[in-house]
């Protein structure tokens, strides 16, 4: 029973965060612009404000236009690292066992990412780029990297030492 609800659990989380992905991706280029422009703009001004740098909008402006295209591939990067490890629990909860489920975490992330640019050739002003895939797909590696080293550091710490009594 125990299984069946982790199953069920982890596939639904996967299934919802594929659908946050096709959402964004289904947006025209001219509202995906505009979020990003305003997460870029925000993340200038709050900035600005820790720093009490008091800029004027004008540069707020520019510095937030030089971030937006680092800040929508870095946007991309961590949807698809959410992705890897989302997919990473479902194949551990499907098939128990050790090492295949990283690798079939990422092929499916990029195959996903391949899909998903292939979508957005027919979504206005959006275009689908090769780039776009190897940036996802690195991101999705990035992720299941950092879920790699967190359990290799756990089980390290974690594993129960035999001192010998001399």
């Amino acid at each position: 029973m125990r299984k069946t609800v982790l199953r069920l659990v982890t596939g639904v989380l996967l299934i919802g965060w594929m659908t946050v992905i096709f959402l964004f991706s289904h947006q025209p280029a001219v509202t995906s612009s505009e979020i990003s422009g305003g997460v870029s703009l925000g993340l200038v001004g709050r900035l600005d404000a820790l720093f009490d740098l008091e800029l004027p909008e004008e540069t707020l402006e520019k510095l937030a236009q030089m971030i937006d295209y680092p800040v929508r591939k870095a946007a991309h990067m961590t949807e698809y690292a959410v992705l890897g490890l989302l997919a990473f629990a479902f194949f551990k909860a499907m098939a128990p066992g050790r090492g295949w489920h990283y690798r079939a975490a990422w092929l499916f992330a990029l195959c996903y990412a391949a899909t998903d640019e292939f979508h957005q050739l027919f979504v206005a002003g959006r275009s689908g780029r090769i780039s776009d895939i190897c940036i996802d797909s690195v991101g999705a590696a990035i992720g299941l990297l950092v879920l790699f080293l967190l359990q290799k550091i756990w089980r390290k710490h974690c594993e129960k030492k035999a001192y010998p009594i001399e």
